[in-house]
């Protein structure tokens, strides 16, 4: 068997709307392979693509359907073909996919790569914080927005219908914002909202994703953020994958209409395990599911202490005022109560914590699907 892995992290293309298409460009040692003999049936492919989302389009298609393409014009069996993705709910998807627009009666294989679950297991160059606070702190929650995706707009939007923006008793950012017109002229103007960093969203982008203060790793992934979780009592979190159940993130209503047909996403990052790493409970903006999901990682949430129906309900609008209804009851408790109540959660924060840092990932990483 010739094995050959394509590792799409680096094509030169990799806008959602307009992704490269790389049986083209990434193929040649496997074309050239068949054109010297080898049988079709011999060569074996992992294609991998570790970032976020899979949304991905290729002349206006999902980028699978370039891989169904690619594999019939050289003859190479798709059950000899896995591509490696970040979407826990693409094996549906590809399914739904398969029976909707592909006339090939056999499939590829997938397998799920999640860089949140594994990053803090055993690197030394992350801080990793030695226990809870168990002192009384002085503000309730956090909200962290840096890059202001849509379903992040639609927080800061709700926040401020809600009379949420309160940042005197709360640590809430919303850095970037370039969608002028889309918001309320008066939250408008309140942009960008900073407290742990200010500036442009360059300078923001270099201190967040390239690094700071000596660190040349992600300093949004590896850095000490103690600083935030030990002085508030719960985190609202906003994921950042392209959630079809929040919103649609293509211009074009006709590919909208496409991807809905199909596509759900669920791609868990640092901005879920983090909290969980610094002994926080928190209310996730995210696709709809998430919250089961995490639980059949093993996992567990806060259902005791908050309502979490949120994670059922499939508008993504309705979603995320429920995530700011329950916020802002939380927020209407006291100092004292939020103590009292975080104190009780401890054995959840405790079990997620070494869950987290100890996780066995070859519990997800095996193949979802696998072409008999």
């Amino acid at each position: 068997m010739h094995e050959f892995r394509v590792d799409l992290n680096h094509c030169d293309e990799r806008l959602w709307f307009a992704f490269e298409d790389f049986t083209k460009t990434k193929t040649q040692a496997i074309v050239q392979e068949i054109q010297n003999g080898t049988n079709p049936e011999d060569i074996q492919i992992d294609f991998l693509y570790e970032s976020e989302g899979t949304t991905l389009l290729i002349d206006g298609k999902w980028y699978i359907n370039a891989i169904h393409q690619f594999a019939n014009k050289y003859n190479i069996p798709l059950y000899n073909i896995t591509v490696v993705v970040t979407n826990a709910k693409c094996k549906d998807v590809y399914n739904k996919w398969h029976s909707l627009y592909c006339n090939d009666s056999e499939k590829i294989n997938l397998r799920l790569s999640n860089f949140g679950i594994r990053l803090y297991r055993s690197d030394k160059d992350i801080f990793i914080p030695t226990g809870p606070n168990i002192q009384k702190r002085t503000k309730k929650f956090n909200c962290l927005n840096a890059n202001m995706l849509p379903h992040r707009m639609m927080m800061l939007k709700e926040f401020y219908e809600q009379d949420m923006l309160d940042t005197e008793n709360n640590l809430i950012s919303f850095h970037h914002y370039i969608h002028h017109g889309k918001l309320p002229a008066e939250l408008e103007a309140m942009c960008p909202i900073q407290f742990d960093i200010v500036g442009t969203w360059d300078e923001l982008y270099g201190k967040l994703f390239h690094g700071k203060e000596g660190f040349i790793r992600d300093w949004n992934k590896v850095g000490d953020y103690s600083h935030i979780y030990e002085n508030t009592y719960f985190t609202v979190t906003t994921e950042s994958s392209e959630c079809y159940t929040l919103c649609d993130y293509h211009d074009d209503e006709e590919i909208n209409s496409h991807m809905r047909s199909f596509h759900e996403e669920l791609f868990l990052t640092e901005k879920i395990f983090r909290p969980m790493l610094y002994w926080h409970p928190q209310l996730v903006q995210c696709s709809t599911g998430t919250l089961d999901y995490l639980k059949q990682l093993g996992f567990k949430t806060f259902n005791n202490y908050w309502n979490e129906d949120y994670d059922n309900e499939p508008n993504g609008e309705l979603r995320t005022k429920m995530i700011v209804d329950e916020t802002k009851k939380l927020a209407n408790k006291s100092l004292d109560e939020l103590h009292e109540m975080y104190i009780d959660m401890l054995p959840i924060l405790d079990h997620n914590h070494k869950l987290i840092t100890n996780y066995d990932y070859e519990k997800i990483r095996s193949a979802w699907y696998k072409t008999s």
